[in-house]
């Protein structure tokens, strides 16, 4: 259960086999390598086994290391539980090594990353929990996140420039959780089309957003237990009944959406 920090260090390198068969709870490596030895250094954490590895740099001011191609080709010989990469800078045009070694480890954190699109995914790739905080996308990048096939629990929050929804999410049987809070979405048609064949879904957070307009089909998604829309202007509840059909959602928050309830069956078919 030991925890490693080695953060806010000069390294210059690490000697390949230092870390062979030695076992982790958390291994911190955030501020701790002489500017562009990253990768280098990476390679030789080959055979270690960690619950937790952190890799990045603290804030803005030392964001002196870019993803750059292969940046974590060293990370394919570790076994790890969850990984964390934060606060890089801008990532190059071809990013789709990011994922090559990390494919497989159960949870992935990306926090403050110039990563504005997601890389290829492998085949058979083993994530269930990804996360992707103060990144850089523009459009919910809802295709190339599909293919994460265990995905069971996605989050993308505070992302400043996030602001469409014009991408579907399809065949993720496993997911149950999708939050996609505090960014400045604005979409319509919400929300059976945006989920496609994902009937496990039954935490959906669109809280902190900027406009929506829901249409009352929820034909993809009547399994929802937790719907959060509160502090996002909505279209559409309080004219009609647009919940109709969650007949099992337990928890609805609508507050200080700028919903006015003018019909009697504005939540009708909430049953539970």
């Amino acid at each position: 259960n030991l925890t490693l920090v080695l953060s806010l260090n000069n390294i210059k390198s690490i000697e390949p086999g230092a870390f062979a068969g030695i076992h982790l709870a958390e291994l911190a490596l955030r501020s701790a390598f002489e500017s562009s030895m990253m990768q280098t250094s990476l390679q030789g954490l080959a055979g270690l086994q960690v619950s937790r590895l952190i890799v990045g740099v603290f804030n803005d001011q030392d964001r002196q290391q870019d993803f750059e191609r292969g940046l974590l080709d060293g990370l394919c010989q570790v076994q790890m539980e969850e990984f964390v990469l934060i606060c890089l800078g801008d990532f190059e045009d071809g990013t789709d090594t990011l994922f090559n070694c990390i494919g497989n480890i159960s949870t992935i954190r990306l926090v403050d990353l110039g990563l504005k699109q997601v890389s290829q995914v492998p085949v058979g790739s083993k994530v269930k929990q990804l996360e992707c905080k103060k990144c850089g996308f523009d459009d919910v990048p809802a295709l190339k996140l599909s293919l994460f096939k265990e995905l069971r629990v996605l989050r993308i929050t505070k992302n400043r420039s996030l602001k469409t929804f014009e991408q579907k999410f399809e065949g993720l049987s496993n997911l149950e959780v999708i939050d996609l809070s505090e960014n400045r979405l604005t979409f319509s048609g919400c929300c059976s089309r945006q989920f496609r064949n994902c009937s496990n879904l039954k935490h959906l957070n669109l809280s902190f957003n900027s406009y929506i307009r829901l249409t009352g089909d929820f034909i993809n998604a009547e399994n929802l237990l937790y719907l959060d829309f509160q502090h996002t202007t909505l279209f559409g509840p309080g004219t009609y009944p647009v919940f109709l059909s969650l007949q099992r959602l337990i928890y609805l928050d609508i507050s200080h959406t700028k919903t006015e309830v003018k019909s009697q069956c504005t939540f009708c078919g909430l049953n539970s």
